[in-house]
């Protein structure tokens, strides 16, 4: 099955837009010239949401695994 020429057109054009908008967003919201101070440079600070949300996929797939199982042994 081939796809019409239209689709195809559409598609790179889309794909060709991608980088140009990346690159105006970028400047339009980090302009170069700009200087950026941070607050209690040179201390750590942890972030709990990325640790807490890296175990979030392990939770999902062991609750779904034991809904599955239990499903199961009910029959």
């Amino acid at each position: 099955m081939s796809l019409p020429g239209w689709v195809l057109a559409i598609f790179l054009l889309m794909a060709a837009a991608v980088p140009a908008g990346v690159y105006f967003t970028a400047t339009l919201f980090f302009p170069p010239d700009q200087v950026y101070t941070y607050v209690g440079q040179g201390t750590y600070r942890g972030a709990p949401g990325p640790a807490a949300g890296a175990g979030l996929p392990f939770l999902v797939a062991a609750g779904v695994y034991w809904y599955v199982r239990r499903r199961r042994n009910s029959k």
